[in-house]
């Protein structure tokens, strides 16, 4: 405890160097804390978001033929594979899985995505996409009605789709849109989809899949979207989905995804990302524990003559040891201490900012408080050997 002490002293004799000497272990412990941290707290909401949903979603893609890489959806809408693969999927299969009668399934919904313009009249552009689907696609992504339904010759409007189309109508029930050159009258609005996975919904224009095809003049569609019945459901309704898609496309030129499998792979993702980022912020941890040695150095040089009068009154080998070991770990706690605080206001107000919790958790404490303790020993030990090591004569000749 005395050892304690006498560096508290020494650091406190020093305030404005110590705090130089410690600013790289707080900059470097606030990058580490701060990354971890938001990498946490992205990761919840993104599990969060998938569990609001049950993630009891599963998409068939189209795909190469025996293509054996299932490439994810972030869902929510229209196809967003990674490449552009050729669909052979068609509203039958849709109806096929439907067919299937199993238990495991809720609800079945072709998606169509049309490469056509919207507008609220005819030859304008609005930029707003539109895809074309049926009534089973609103259950499976839990998206509700503010107004009117989802008829076979009318369109839905998403709640920002509706502003845009009509910024200055407050119901647009019955008014007319134009889906390429047809015009379609409006027989619904969505209420507004804040939820991670289905938020391309609100700049989007449904219509029946069937009418969509036809104004856009395709014959297939672009993914099949099957809720589960449950999250102990989804296994069973993967198989039974792959089975039916199997029979109908011998070749394989699909790919059955499950939103659990693309959970994984983000979190899976921005774990890597996370641990790489921090350990590049290491590294200026590793700077300020060089500055810590470097600094210590010079304090023993400062400080021979002490040196020398404490091994005269009997001062051991070890109690000097002990002594500037325990003022370079106190430096160092002390930074980590800065840095910890600094990292949670951050991590809170970035948090805020995004729109989702980032505080600071105990694993990126405890993390905190070990890099700190490790850099305040291992760059303290020469520094601390080295005054151990002084000969009482010698430290006293020292001016």
């Amino acid at each position: 405890m005395n050892a304690f002490s006498i560096a508290l002293d020494s650091i406190w004799a020093h305030r404005l160097r110590s705090a130089l000497t410690s600013l790289g272990i707080v900059i470097g412990v606030f990058a580490v804390v701060t990354l971890t941290s938001l990498g946490s707290g992205v990761r919840s909401y993104v599990s969060g978001q998938f569990g609001s949903f049950g993630a009891t979603l599963i998409t068939v893609a189209p795909a190469l033929p025996h293509a054996s890489s299932h490439k994810p959806r972030f869902g929510g809408g229209p196809n967003n594979n990674f490449i552009n693969v050729p669909s052979t999927l068609t509203v039958g299969d849709a109806t096929a899985i439907s067919l299937a009668h199993s238990r495991d399934i809720s609800q079945v919904a072709p998606v169509a995505v049309l490469p056509v313009t919207v507008s609220p009249t005819s030859g304008s552009s609005s930029g707003l996409a539109a895809t074309g689907t049926t009534a089973s696609y609103f259950r499976a992504e839990q998206l509700s009605f503010a107004a009117g339904r989802f008829t076979h010759s009318g369109a839905v409007l998403g709640s920002s789709a509706m502003h845009t189309l009509f910024p200055r109508v407050k119901d647009p029930i019955g008014r007319t849109i134009y889906v390429g050159q047809s015009p379609l009258p409006v027989t619904g609005v969505l209420n507004s989809a804040s939820g991670l996975l289905s938020k391309a919904a609100n700049n989007t224009i449904f219509v029946y899949v069937s009418t969509g095809l036809k104004i856009s003049d395709l014959h297939n569609i672009s993914e099949i979207l099957v809720a589960a019945s449950g999250n102990t459901q989804v296994n069973g309704a993967g198989s039974v989905i792959t089975r039916v898609m199997k029979r109908r496309h011998p070749s394989g030129n699909f790919t059955v995804t499950k939103d659990t499998q693309i959970l994984k792979t983000i979190n899976n993702t921005l774990s890597t990302i996370t641990t790489f980022l921090s350990g590049l912020a290491a590294i200026s941890l590793l700077v300020g524990g060089i500055g810590i040695m470097n600094i210590m150095l010079v304090t023993v040089t400062e400080r021979f003559r002490e040196i020398g009068i404490r091994k005269a009154l009997g001062a051991r080998d070890s109690d000097i040891l002990v002594q500037f070991l325990a003022e370079s770990v106190l430096l160092s706690l002390l930074g980590g201490a800065i840095g910890v605080l600094l990292s949670a206001l951050a991590s809170h107000m970035i948090g805020q900012l995004a729109g989702f919790s980032a505080g600071l958790t105990l694993d990126a404490v405890a993390l905190a408080v070990g890099f700190s303790l490790l850099v305040g020993i291992v760059f303290g030990v020469i520094p601390a050997f080295r005054a151990a090591r002084l000969m009482p004569a010698e430290a006293l000749r020292t001016e």
